[in-house]
């Protein structure tokens, strides 16, 4: 379960470096965090995630091997990615995100970043 928690971040991980162009980005979990840290400064946001399937949220949140298998090849495949978003984009999914995270919660943000 250990490893396939780290792979699932390094995974998305590199995703948002690589569609960042930056090497020290880092991930978000927590959807507030993940608002501001990550579509809110770099102007990108996850496509993709199986809404229908499991909440979004910090993968070691997740219980079974057969959530972080199902995660990691959706992400593999590309069939879960990020992807840069406009302006207007960016106001839309400020005012509701919940499409593509569901609905945005306070938390703890401990452990939250990839």
């Amino acid at each position: 379960m250990t490893e396939a928690r780290a792979e699932i971040r390094r995974v998305v991980r590199e995703c948002l470096c690589a569609i960042t162009d930056e090497p020290t980005a880092r991930m978000r979990w927590v959807k507030a965090a993940y608002m501001r840290d990550v579509v809110a400064r770099y102007r990108v946001r996850i496509e993709g995630w199986p809404l229908e399937d499991m909440p979004f949220q910090n993968p070691c949140n997740l219980s079974s091997v057969k959530e972080l298998k199902f995660l990691i090849l959706r992400w593999t495949e590309g069939k879960t990615y990020f992807r840069k978003i406009t302006e207007c984009e960016f106001q839309c999914m400020v005012s509701d995100p919940t499409p593509w995270i569901g609905g945005v919660e306070g938390g703890q943000e401990a452990g939250d970043d990839v």
